[in-house]
């Protein structure tokens, strides 16, 4: 409604400033006009008056000697004089319609004759002593007067009569102002149609033209409206000046799209995500890096707050409103996010105040970096730490403890044969060689995580291997109802390593996955390659392993079950790792999923394994 009221009344400031100066110069033409015709019938009865003077070519009293009336009575000389003067007005008030004429005698004091004819009833009066004819013939000047006389309200022009130095009287020609008064009322009414065409016409050109300027600034601030969101927009080419408007806003455009494509090149290619936020905390731009780590759903998100776009995440609202109520720059601040795809991400905040060039505050600028990978990094940099520590600590406890161990097998070996068959003690030798037994295995078992043999070290077909292994925890998994599925469809490309020790590794990581999965369920096994790794999938579907636990599985002695030592996956890793590759432990939509990955054996790298892939169901 505002915007109404000032479309309204711009359009009538407009209308008012055409349609006023035409109005006042109609105003003042009028005037004008009405001046000229006043001054033009002033003129025109002067000029009669001067005609009428030249006509008289005597004074009156020799008109009279040459009548022979100059003995007679005031009247018989009036009659006399009218006799030879009324013909002359008659001839110019026929020339002249609507306009009397006559003379007056001074001697007399009385009009001598008075044309038109209709006015012939005026001839032998005297004037009033107030009659501007009195002045004209006292001074001897000519005048021109409007206004109630003998006629009527006329306009007068009166001459004096000079004759040998003296005035005998005056004549007159006047007009009925009621006629002038006609004229001048056919003329306003003439001027008065013009100017009202005029100012119709102008409002009428004003209107067009303001309605053509509104569609052009609503095209151009529409325009405007759409580059403010969407710089590929380009606004229609208009005709005349408007469209070299409209051609520089397009070429403006162009201009900012080329600056900011080449900003977002910049942007997207960064690692870190950035996003921009005005002063009242809405977004306005982010980069790819962001949109990928905090899930920012396309446009939905431009103009939104931050606290809605980010309402999930209280210490990331914290961090940006801390910024903008306090203008305080945060750096480095530690934050784990969970996404929706890949788990838990440990990231790197750090937000300051957006500036103009001019040091104007526009709004926050956050800078989000992905550390995930590098914790992984130190948290596996760490564990190959404590790692080797506790293999150097696994060889000397091995060392120690087989040497004491021999002698104690061996001992009891001889308590043993020294004992009668039926002596009871015989069970106790017996368990004491068990034990020993046991604890040599562990020993092993020690030796084994800290330093896993490569002497041998040959091309394993992995396929048969993977065969093998499945087939010798079947029976095991058939006691529970579990499956264990893998489906050949192409071989495997070898590997180096050591098949007996890659065996262990596998079945180690079944037996697990056997432990875990439900009763009734499955095990599935997958295999994925590529020019440099294979990578083999163990997935179970059981119970998922808590955060806290999962970056621990191959720590040495870490379990969570009732029995068991905690080296087998640790010893599963250190093998794994002697040759290259590495296991990974994750939880999966539906189970838990262990993936040992080795690099392919460097002579078959360009051979025919390229691309392919197996999997199991």
């Amino acid at each position: 409604m505002k915007a109404y009221f000032y479309r309204l009344r711009f359009v009538l400031s407009v209308i008012v400033a055409t349609v006023l100066p035409i109005v006042i110069t109609g105003v003042v033409l009028l005037g004008a006009a009405e001046q000229a015709l006043l001054d033009e019938k002033e003129k025109k009865l002067i000029a009669i008056t001067e005609q009428m003077d030249f006509a008289l070519i005597h004074n009156y009293d020799e008109l009279l000697r040459q009548m022979g009336g100059e003995a007679r009575t005031r009247e018989e000389q009036i009659h006399l004089l009218n006799t030879v003067l009324e013909p002359l007005t008659n001839r110019i008030t026929k020339a002249h319609p609507d306009v009397g004429v006559g003379y007056y005698s001074a001697r007399l004091d009385a009009i001598l004759t008075y044309g038109p004819e209709v006015e012939s009833l005026h001839v032998g009066k005297s004037i009033s002593a107030d009659h501007p004819g009195r002045q004209v013939m006292a001074s001897g000047d000519p005048a021109v007067v409007i206004g109630e006389q003998v006629r009527g309200n006329i306009m007068n022009a009166m001459l004096p009569l000079v004759r040998d130095g003296q005035v005998i009287g005056y004549v007159w020609a006047n007009e009925l102002m009621s006629q002038i008064d006609i004229q001048l009322a056919g003329m306003r009414q003439s001027i008065t149609i013009i100017l009202g065409i005029g100012c119709i016409l102008a409002a009428a050109v004003s209107g067009l033209i303001v309605h053509r300027l509104e569609i052009i600034l609503t095209e151009i601030k529409e325009g405007l409206t759409a580059l403010r969101f969407n710089l590929s927009h380009r606004m229609k080419a208009l005709k005349g000046e408007a469209g070299q408007i409209s051609g520089a806003i397009n070429r403006l455009a162009d201009d900012l799209q080329a600056s900011r494509s080449h900003t977002e090149t910049i942007m997207d290619s960064m690692d870190s995500g950035v996003i921009a936020l005005d002063q009242g905390g809405r977004l306005t731009a982010w980069n790819e890096a962001a949109a990928r780590l905090l899930e920012l759903s396309g446009e939905a998100a431009r103009g939104e707050s931050y606290t809605c776009v980010f309402s999930r995440n209280a210490q990331l609202i914290e961090l940006i409103q801390e910024t903008l109520q306090h203008a305080q720059t945060i750096r480095d601040v530690q934050w784990e996010h969970r996404h929706s795809q890949r788990g838990m991400l440990s990231l790197k905040v750090s937000t300051s105040i957006w500036k103009s060039p001019t040091d104007e505050v526009l709004g926050v600028i956050v800078v989000v970096e992905d550390r995930t990978e590098w914790k992984q990094m130190e948290a596996t940099l760490a564990q190959a730490q404590r790692l080797a520590v506790i293999g150097e600590w696994a060889t000397s406890i091995a060392h120690e403890v087989r040497n004491p161990l021999t002698s104690i097998k061996a001992f009891a070996q001889i308590i043993e044969e020294e004992l009668p068959q039926e002596n009871e003690n015989r069970e106790y030798t017996r368990i004491i060689a068990e034990e020993v037994e046991r604890l040599d295995r562990f020993a092993d078992q020690l030796l084994l995580f800290s330093r896993p043999s490569r002497e041998s070290n040959i091309p394993v077909d992995l396929t048969k291997l993977l065969d093998q292994t499945c087939k010798l925890v079947e029976p095991r998994a058939a006691q529970r109802g579990i499956a264990v599925l893998f489906h050949k469809h192409a071989p495997l490309p070898p590997v180096m390593a050591s098949p007996e020790l890659m065996k262990h590794v596998f079945l180690n990581i079944l037996l697990n996955a056997l432990q875990a999965a439900p009763t009734g369920g499955d095990v599935k096994l997958a295999a994925e390659w590529d020019e440099d790794q294979v990578r083999v999938h163990v997935t179970n579907d059981g119970p998922a392993i808590a955060e806290e636990h999962l970056v621990r599985v191959f720590e040495p002695f870490f379990t969570t079950k009732h029995t068991g030592t905690g080296l087998g996956l640790s010893i599963s890793q250190r093998i794994v790792q002697a040759y290259g590759g590495h296991i990974v432990a994750e939880n999966v939509s539906g189970g838990v999923r262990f993936t040992v990955v080795l690099p392919v054996q460097a002579e078959e790298k360009e051979g025919a394994y390229g691309a392919e892939s197996i999997a199991g169901g």
